[in-house]
């Protein structure tokens, strides 16, 4: 995908202005004023002379008859220093050069002309940070990443008030691992810029901080998210998580799991069954197990469900295996190809139910199916319910969640009810 950089026009004296290449870029004639810039830089560097060579031809026939000695001009090379001269004109030339070249796609011609342009210059504060910025676009459209966001740093540097800089390396930031670079300066342009605030920045936020495990801030910046949009089912989950799982918040986890359950579509069956687990568990820490019986009794319902989803793609599958393996017979015997893109489409599709299956059953096994029994069985044995209770313990057993103390706890109930108390 092609980055599209639209740059400010720059100019550095009145007399710039009126130049014949300025007129030229404005006007989006990048070929007609890379001829102009050319010239004029073919003028000024004929008149630099200091480094080049006089022609061999010029040099008497004694002279020419010298050798040079190379081992000893190359140990006497002196490294010349970054920058030239101090030469707005010149920097100006190579700078509208660089552009014109961007334009153009030309990246490593632009890329030579701007390191150019910064060689002409001293560089000044709040005014060159645009050089930077701009050759950081040539890097990004590169793909050079590190090199992107090297110059970009440098631009923000030089310019500490123009917030877009913080903005723009926050978002490149996110989906690496440099998370307290991202933070810092997705903070910054939070706490620093007076545009209207985009509630993404709060979501990436609270995301680079729960990635760090740094709950309390994700809690934050959750809150200042949904409070722009509250109506994502999704984060008032992930912050009913949070708030339950992570920072001990009942009353923010219960508030925000209810408004979950109101706004995730029926299709989020996981995150539903999820949701009545959490407030499940929230209920039977406080002692409400009535409420902890109802809610655990939800999940079971979703729990069901998905398993019901597994086993109809079970069947899909080995309804499919077999006729692939009729039309595999087919193929070999009477080398009917005809019925090859059939088998080739079905050899599809059960490769995208076999991958539907393996997600429903890695979902399933997160929903936790004995510990939500054994804790109804908990549950309805404190609510003195104790035939209920044997049930459920026995359906912890049948999960292979806590077997044995199941068992003895199904004796126990057993006898205590036999005895009739």
């Amino acid at each position: 995908m092609a980055v599209i950089v639209s740059f400010p026009i720059a100019v550095y004296s009145q007399e710039q202005e009126s130049e014949e290449y300025l007129n030229l870029y404005n006007s989006g004639s990048y070929t007609k004023c890379l001829e102009v810039i050319n010239k004029k830089l073919d003028d000024f560097y004929s008149t630099r002379v200091e480094h080049k060579r006089v022609p061999a031809r010029f040099i008497t026939m004694r002279e020419a008859s010298k050798e040079d000695d190379l081992k000893m001009m190359f140990r006497n090379r002196k490294a010349e220093h970054f920058l030239i001269e101090d030469n707005p004109r010149v920097s100006a030339l190579h700078w509208y050069a660089a552009r014109c070249y961007f334009k153009m796609s030309k990246d490593d011609h632009s890329l030579n002309h701007y390191i150019q342009a910064l060689r002409y210059k001293k560089v000044e504060e709040k005014k060159d940070d645009l050089i930077y910025y701009e050759i950081s676009q040539v890097f990004k459209r590169g793909g050079h990443f590190n090199a992107f966001i090297n110059t970009l740093e440098t631009a923000s540097s030089l310019n500490p008030g123009n917030y877009s800089y913080s903005l723009e390396l926050g978002r490149a930031l996110y989906r690496t691992g440099m998370k307290k670079r991202a933070m810092y300066h997705l903070q910054r342009y939070i706490n620093g810029t007076d545009e209207p605030m985009s509630p993404e920045l709060y979501l990436m936020l609270g995301n680079l901080y729960e990635d760090i495990a740094k709950y309390l801030e994700t809690e934050k910046y959750y809150i200042q998210y949904l409070e722009k949009k509250p109506d994502d089912g999704y984060i008032q989950f992930a912050l009913g998580y949070i708030a339950y799982l992570r920072t001990g918040n009942y009353p923010l986890a219960i508030k925000s799991l209810d408004k979950a359950l109101k706004l995730l579509p029926e299709k989020e069956i996981f995150r539903i069954s999820k949701t009545y687990e959490y407030k499940a568990d929230i209920a039977l820490q406080e002692l409400d197990f009535e409420s902890a019986v109802r809610f655990y009794s939800e999940t079971i319902k979703y729990q069901n469900a998905i398993a019901e989803e597994i086993k109809k793609k079970e069947s899909e599958i080995t309804d499919m295996k077999s006729k692939i393996l009729g039309l595999k017979s087919a193929l070999i015997r009477e080398e009917n190809f005809e019925q090859y893109e059939e088998y080739e489409n079905l050899m599809d599709k059960k490769g995208k139910r076999e991958t539907e299956l393996l997600q429903f059953q890695n979902e399933y096994n997160k929903l936790n199916a004995g510990k939500v029994r054994w804790n109804i069985a908990y549950s309805l044995e404190r609510m003195e319910k104790l035939h209920d209770a044997i049930k459920y313990y026995r359906d912890a057993i049948s999960f292979d969640y806590n077997a044995n103390q199941a068992r003895k706890k199904i004796i126990n109930l057993e006898l205590k009810i036999k005895r009739g108390y």
